[in-house]
């Protein structure tokens, strides 16, 4: 069993790996209704967290090993043996994260075959306060904080035209691998509704022509202190790796200036806005999604 509920936040690329960063975004995009932005070398934070690459013994999963390691530019753990905390490993049925420090939690995976697809189903309703958030009018969303990318799916199979921005190399090929298998499993064809590209939306948005009707943020804070024991390891294990979204704020400031329409921006139910006096907001269960329309933060 893994666990494909959690959604985490970017980490870079190397140096080193700048040059094999446009590779391999080309491989991961489908068509999209955005022009594809030139490579922007991002100024991100680097991880403390050590990770390599593994595989669960069969040998012939090697050469994919290799070839995940190439990509990410990461150390191959080719004995199983590893001296890192994290470990991205590939098995026969999908690509896990797993924790070297404390083997007892469940590895981290991105799982969409369990989704409900139905067609009004609350995954896929208009009516869900996702939708109604995003706005009726609304043709092209930029998912500008994709984790995982389950929001960025969802956006995409009710119709809108989605680019999803992830910036860390090791949460992209974790939602690429979930999304390859969402789409053997259930046969949809995403060509021209979802684009995936792996950069720092800080500087990929402004180079986005034309403008995006909506930018849609889902940012990572500091966990709240009343949780179950069980969540805390399983988000514990995520922000290790990755860390907080301290650039939340500034992100959000960008966004504003981009968005054709409105910029908006998923919460915690209890959490204060990002930025106060949102436009409007909308509550589901245990989320809420504020609203900021962009005439109303020009005129701000």
């Amino acid at each position: 069993m893994c666990s494909g509920a959690y959604s985490i936040l970017p980490q870079p690329p190397s140096p080193d790996a700048r040059q094999g960063e446009s590779d391999y975004a080309r491989r991961i995009m489908a068509s999209s209704p955005f022009p594809r932005p030139a490579p922007i070398p991002a100024n991100l934070r680097h991880p403390t967290a050590r990770i390599d690459i593994s595989f669960n013994g069969n040998q012939a999963l090697i050469p994919r090993a290799e070839e995940l390691a190439r990509e990410l530019n990461l150390p191959l753990a080719i004995t199983g043996e590893s001296n890192s905390d994290f470990q991205l490993v590939i098995t026969s049925e999908r690509l896990e994260l797993r924790d070297v420090r404390n083997p007892r939690l469940s590895p981290v995976c991105v799982d969409f075959t369990s989704l409900d697809l139905r067609p009004y189903s609350n995954n896929l309703s208009r009516r869900q306060p996702l939708a109604r958030a995003i706005g009726k009018k609304t043709r092209t969303v930029v998912d500008a904080t994709a984790g995982y990318g389950q929001d960025a799916l969802l956006l995409a199979l009710m119709g809108f035209h989605v680019t999803a921005i992830e910036r860390s190399p090791v949460v992209a090929a974790l939602s690429r691998d979930g999304l390859q298998r969402f789409i053997k499993h259930t046969g949809i064809n995403l060509s021209g509704r979802l684009q995936r590209v792996m950069g720092d939306s800080r500087s990929l948005l402004p180079a986005l022509v034309p403008r995006p009707d909506a930018i849609y943020l889902d940012p990572m804070f500091p966990p709240k202190r009343r949780k179950s024991a069980a969540v805390k390891k399983e988000m514990q294990l995520l922000r290790d790796l990755v860390g907080d979204d301290a650039d939340a704020v500034e992100l959000l400031d960008i966004c504003c200036a981009i968005a054709g329409d409105r910029v908006v921006v998923k919460r915690p139910d209890d959490a204060p806005p990002l930025v106060p006096e949102p436009s409007m907001s909308l509550t589901g269960k245990l989320v809420r999604y504020d609203i900021y329309l962009a005439q109303h933060w020009a005129d701000a």
